[in-house]
């Protein structure tokens, strides 16, 4: 194995002896080769992302020594180019540092991203700057033509990838192919079967780019000028706190009104919403915040991602406007908690069967998106559950291509989190259900969790062996599904989330008071719920409930004297005289006929009453 340089920009890290295969892995990827031995390993149980005790991967180590050969079969069975290690950086931060234009070429084709950071705010050029190499210029020149290609295709000019590439073709020394089409083209040692990574079209550093037009990501986000997002007209500004990095406004975009993620400024750990856009990107549920669009800076540095427009703002700005509340729980607009509590539950659900944790969850991360719908966002601290009764290769077909630590979570989020997530090891099945029981705890009695205590604090007192208890406030049918989250390791925590979804469920049905029918069919108004005006309740209405308009009765349409003459005998009084004067005629009738017969036919009068006639014939006058 070559020694390696004297300087590196991080101290390289270690196998452990047990893991042989991976050892071996680390050693032919930091050689360079052979390939068919790579290939024989990765064939194997080897997973192509194995991590040493740096969480530096074999891509990593292969294209810090500028491997471009090893760089390119570790992509071609799959490694993630944006696997970030414990110090926050990438293979593309070590492409950089190498030089070598080749390595970072084939990085930027396989999804590599030039806008990550690591722990110190240090970029891929950055890394490049600082590695010194005597080609580090076309390193650079490099990232410079993948930056004009994407502003090219962010305001449509033309200017073709091939083209650009081809300039750096005619540099001396630089040995690049003549286009960027025919890095498509795999070494012919590998089957087709053995390729991990599908088809995609050129990344240039900037995200995976589609066919889409406008251009956008292969899953259909759209990108967007920042000069078409305008303040919004008529409304009052709704801007709140999303994290401790980001603020959610609303603004229109094209007319529409979206509500916007932005950082806070311009130096507050921009890979926040990187992070966020990749996973938003590939999952879609009902009770996660819909991603609409993305925009990037003015020097493709950053970008804003555009939502659906939040209108209620964060659960934590309704539970808490001012701080803590020492007044009790504050009602949620058109949710009672339990409701509310089974929205964040579906989507945690969701998550978990994408073997996936959300890995932030707070009610910072539940948006009140109107009244009665609670959505889920803030998905930059999610990382892959653990699946240990799988082999590792099987574990590479994660949904997200596997995200190494993915990024730590801030220390105003640990009042919320379980010890695991706060130590940055890798998330159990019930790590989510720790915090949706704490978040739950929060909805019921309008408290902050650990009343209000900073995030190290908290870390100290899990570290300490001292967990959440439980608030007596709770109400009782919701006390065992949430004392049963709590543990302070996964091992003691006796529930799991669709457990918790059936008992919520009960609980539900225990607590739920005598509900006040609406005049509208399928619409029920809760005691809760009867306070808010009309326009802030969300109805759900029944379309077979809506009364048929029958047409009008030809009748009624013969004139007003004879719809005022129906109207008349309609009524009872009408219908009384109309009777009576019908008798008066009839008595009268029958009196001129006694009139005309003979003397011997008027002994008895006829009687008025009804009876039957006998048709006679009248005398000849």
């Amino acid at each position: 194995m070559p020694s390696p340089p004297h300087r590196f920009p991080v101290e390289l890290g270690s196998v452990r002896g047990s893991d042989a295969l991976v050892g071996r892995l680390h050693r032919l990827a930091m050689a360079g080769g052979p390939g068919w031995g790579l290939a024989k390993l990765l064939r194997r149980v080897v997973q192509v992302d194995s991590e040493n005790s740096a969480g530096q991967t074999g891509l990593f180590l292969s294209a810090l020594l500028g491997h471009s050969s090893a760089v390119q079969l570790l992509l071609a069975f799959g490694a993630n180019p944006n696997h970030r290690c414990l110090d926050g950086s990438t293979p593309v931060h070590a492409g950089a540092f190498s030089g070598h234009s080749l390595v970072v070429l084939h990085l930027l084709q396989a999804g590599g991203d030039l806008r990550l950071r690591d722990q110190r705010g240090r970029t891929p050029r950055d890394w490049a700057e600082w590695g010194g190499a005597k080609q580090c210029w076309e390193v650079l020149e490099l990232m410079q033509l993948c930056r004009a290609h994407m502003w090219a295709l962010l305001s449509g000019s033309e200017v073709a990838p091939a083209a650009s590439l081809g300039l750096l073709h005619a540099s001396p020394g630089l040995g690049l192919c003549g286009s960027l089409s025919s890095l498509w083209h795999t070494d012919r040692m590998l089957r087709p079967e053995q390729m991990r990574r599908a088809p995609q079209a050129p990344a240039l550093g900037f995200g995976q780019l589609s066919n889409l037009q406008p251009p956008g990501l292969v899953t259909g986000v759209p990108l967007v000028d920042p000069k078409e997002l305008l303040p919004a007209q008529g409304e009052p500004d709704r801007t709140y706190e999303g994290s401790s990095h980001t603020l959610m406004a609303n603004l229109l975009w094209r007319g529409h009104p979206v509500t916007v993620r932005q950082l806070k400024g311009p130096g507050t750990r921009p890979d926040v919403l990187l992070a966020d856009l990749q996973h938003c990107s590939s999952l879609h549920h009902p009770n996660l915040l819909l991603l609409m669009a993305l925009s990037p800076s003015a020097d493709l540095s950053g970008l804003c991602l555009l939502f659906e427009p939040v209108w209620l703002g964060s659960l934590h700005g309704v539970l808490h406007p001012q701080g803590p509340n020492k007044e009790g729980p504050r009602a949620v607009p058109g949710l009672l908690p339990g409701r509310l509590l089974l929205q964040v539950l579906e989507a945690l659900l969701f998550l978990q069967a994408r073997w996936w944790a959300h890995g932030g969850l707070s009610s910072h991360a539940v948006q009140l998106v109107r009244p009665g719908l609670a959505k889920v966002s803030s998905l930059e601290h999610g990382r892959p559950l653990q699946r240990r009764w799988l082999q590792p290769r099987l574990q590479q077909g994660s949904p997200l291509g596997g995200q190494g630590p993915g990024l730590p979570p801030p220390p105003e989020l640990y009042p919320w989190l379980p010890l695991e997530l706060i130590r940055g090891d890798t998330p159990a099945a019930t790590s989510d259900l720790y915090s949706f029981c704490i978040l739950a705890q929060e909805v019921f009695t309008g408290e902050l969790p650990w009343a209000g205590r900073e995030g190290p604090e908290v870390k100290a007192k899990l570290e300490a062996g001292e967990g959440p208890a439980l608030d007596p406030l709770v109400p009782v049918p919701y006390q065992a599904l949430i004392q049963a989250g709590l543990g302070l390791s996964p091992a003691d925590r006796c529930g799991s989330l669709q457990s918790t979804r059936y008992l919520l469920r009960e609980a539900l049905a225990q607590v739920s008071a005598p509900e006040v029918t609406s005049p509208m069919k399928g619409s029920t108004l809760s005691p809760a719920a009867q306070d808010l005006s009309p326009e802030k309740l969300y109805y759900e209405v029944d379309l077979r409930a809506q009364t048929t308009v029958m047409p009008p009765d030809p009748i009624l349409t013969r004139g007003p004297a004879l719809h005022a003459s129906l109207q008349e005998a309609a009524s009872p009084l009408g219908i009384q005289s109309s009777v009576e004067q019908f008798e008066r005629k009839f008595s009268a009738k029958i009196q001129a006929l006694q009139g005309l017969l003979p003397l011997t036919h008027r002994a008895a009068p006829l009687d008025p009453q009804p009876c039957e006639l006998t048709r006679r014939e009248a005398p000849t006058p």
